[in-house]
């Protein structure tokens, strides 16, 4: 059965649709990390500067709030994110029939979480993006071992290009919040230890969540190039007669990399890769056609 046809079973549409639902989950604790760090700071920092008197308990909230992002909210958004990314590995290895590495990716996901899951992503399915032709249907025109190749780029170059993308406007809406409160204490008058008390603890808890995103998706989209190269190194190597069992062996520690990845990677919100989707997978598409038509050149394939 070709990639193509596999990606389009009941069971792997249920497995996309489980790891969705996880990974929406996981979505909505990170939105409410950002309401508590971000417009709930900027208010409470705006009110300590109106209200002096409440600037110690205004103070006392950012640092809560610090504890409790720290210890609690983001330890939970890793669970979900990480039982999300097994359910995509169960995903990957069937339908690019790569061997399942129990090392890496730990026990495969139980079938009865995949079930629940996906049946809670039904209420809220017509609104999202379709899970069918998850990767591209021209790869089926290719042999398995170099259609899978080009599967596992098209990850890469994906998901590489939203993280960079949503950490341009993380990084701009943190500095734009920042110099709109410190303007407003410049105007207040405040003194210096104001500024700490009611500003700078108050808005401590956005400044984190903000460097740490941009940090975070950065660093994630450096990792996924890094994997797109390798990727791109394995198709040169197939195309120029490497053997189908070698190209093959290659992939599993590629796959390998990109689930690591996963786990690793910050959310985007649906409202960002809705926005990205229909443009990007365009381009994506467009990508692997172009690999399609090399490899049938090289491979001589009709």
């Amino acid at each position: 059965m070709s990639i193509t046809t596999k990606q389009n079973t009941d069971k792997q549409l249920q497995r996309l649709a489980a790891q969705r639902q996880l990974y929406a989950a996981a979505k909505r604790v990170f939105f409410s990390q950002s309401i508590l760090s971000g417009p709930a700071a900027v208010f409470f920092a705006s009110a300590a500067l109106m209200l002096p008197t409440i600037k110690c308990y205004v103070a006392l909230w950012g640092i809560c709030l610090t504890l409790c992002d720290l210890f609690w909210l983001t330890p939970w958004q890793k669970r979900l994110r990480e039982s999300a990314a097994g359910i995509q590995e169960a995903f990957d290895c069937d339908v690019l029939s790569l061997p399942w590495n129990d090392l890496r990716a730990g026990k495969r996901p139980d079938p009865e979480l995949v079930k629940e899951q996906a049946q809670k992503y039904q209420r809220k399915a017509a609104n999202m993006p379709p899970l069918t032709d998850w990767y591209a249907s021209v790869v089926g025109e290719l042999p398995l071992y170099v259609g899978r190749l080009a599967c596992q780029r098209s990850n890469c170059w994906w998901d590489a290009k939203q993280r960079r993308h949503y950490a341009a406007w993380i990084i701009s809406a943190a500095v734009v919040v920042f110099v709109a409160v410190l303007l407003l204490a410049i105007k207040q008058g405040s003194t210096i230890e104001d500024f700490i008390l009611k500003v700078a603890v108050p808005l401590a808890p956005a400044l984190l969540l903000g460097v740490r995103q941009f940090t975070e998706q950065r660093e994630a989209a450096s990792r996924l190039d890094k994997l797109k190269e390798h990727a791109e190194r394995l198709w040169t190597d197939a195309l120029n007669g490497r053997s189908e069992q070698e190209v093959a062996a290659r992939s599993r520690p590629l796959q390998d990399e990109i689930l690591e990845n996963r786990k690793k990677s910050p959310l985007v919100f649906d409202a960002i890769y809705k926005r990205l989707q229909k443009r990007y997978e365009s381009l994506m598409c467009h990508g692997v056609a172009e690999l399609v038509e090399e490899a049938k050149q090289k491979l001589q394939l009709n």
